[in-house]
């Protein structure tokens, strides 16, 4: 018969949970699927970034008898973040595997390794829905808080960057002047090449998250419509397979968001890709002696036993992320009309 004894063993340890964790199969959503930000591991939870001619990057730490960093002459701007930690918790009581048994070649361990897994699975589909909030909110410079969407950190307004006005697409105007909506993407993407300076390398390649009316109003857009016609897309145009279709040098994507995690129905969200360092994450490690001042990972499993009553084991993850535009004044935001 189990006992919780069997929960002391080096396979429930946080080193051992979170390498079970990370094999777990990833389930990519629109962004976390993308490779947009690239991933980087701190050995702290604070985050010191620095502006620099708008530039936003992560200040190195220097190692003990090692040489200092050059200063530069030209201004600069330094702040301290703290990563944002969130954590989600499950309960796995003695009584829900008392009647395990040993059969065949599982052992009892590898019974409750199973269990643990099953909850591992449900807990790890709750953080990456957790980690699209953040890269969406990533890709307009922003941090915020998932319990009430609360703006935690405004990187733009942290150094002082003035935003680029909410351009309007003008999408509700029945009659709209000849070759307008493609004058207005074109305007769009100079903006942003000027503002990446020479961060970019050959043309810019803009992507946008649009809200549903949005797309749907831009799809319906005589345009849009013109430049389809007699062509192999236009049938996905007219129906409902499309949810992504690059006009004027903008690749328009439909954002399948939630209740909770999405566009705003009348807006759209434009960025660059293909930038090198233009988008990270950070993750701090987490709040455990075995992790202490190591290099952060995405995401962390552990379990913490009843120590009083010997009733239950607590499986909880945790993770430490930041994500960061480097240049939030090359981000764009659009409404529908």
């Amino acid at each position: 018969m189990a006992t919780m004894d069997i929960f002391e063993g080096d396979a429930f340890s946080v080193i051992e949970l979170t390498r079970a964790l990370e094999n777990i199969p990833f389930k990519p959503a629109t962004l976390s699927g993308s490779d947009l930000f690239a991933e980087r591991g701190v050995r702290t939870r604070t985050v010191v970034i620095e502006s620099r001619d708008g530039t936003l990057s992560l200040i190195p730490v220097s190692e003990r008898g090692g040489g200092y960093d050059q200063q530069m002459p030209e201004s600069r701007q330094v702040r301290a973040f703290v990563c944002r930690q969130f954590k989600k918790q499950d309960v796995l009581w003695a009584s829900e595997i008392q009647g395990i048994r040993e059969f065949g070649s599982e052992s009892v361990t590898q019974q409750a390794q199973a269990e643990i897994a099953r909850r591992m699975r449900r807990l790890r589909t709750d953080a990456e829905a957790t980690f699209e909030y953040h890269l969406l909110n990533g890709i307009q410079g922003l941090v915020k808080d998932p319990r009430d969407g609360s703006v935690v950190i405004n990187f733009a307004n942290e150094f002082g960057i003035t935003p680029v006005a909410e351009i309007d697409f003008d999408l509700d105007n029945q009659s709209p002047a000849s070759g307008a909506l493609r004058k207005r993407c074109q305007a769009l993407i100079e903006s942003v090449e000027d503002s990446l300076g020479g961060l970019a390398v050959g043309p810019v390649q803009l992507r946008a998250e649009c809200g549903s009316a949005f797309f749907a109003d831009l799809v319906a857009h005589k345009e849009i419509r013109e430049t389809y016609l007699n062509t192999a897309a236009a049938n996905e145009l007219r129906g409902r397979a499309v949810d992504e279709f690059t006009f004027g040098g903008i690749t328009f994507r439909r954002y399948g968001g939630t209740s909770t995690i999405g566009v705003p129905t009348d807006k759209a969200f434009f960025y660059p890709q293909g930038i090198e360092g233009l988008f990270e994450i950070y993750f701090a490690p987490a709040d455990t002696f075995e992790t202490v001042n190591t290099i952060g990972l995405p995401l962390y499993a552990r379990m913490i036993p009843d120590r009083e009553r010997d009733e239950w084991v607590r499986l909880e993850i945790e993770s430490n992320p930041l994500p960061i535009c480097t240049r939030p004044q090359v981000l764009r935001s659009a409404k529908r009309t």
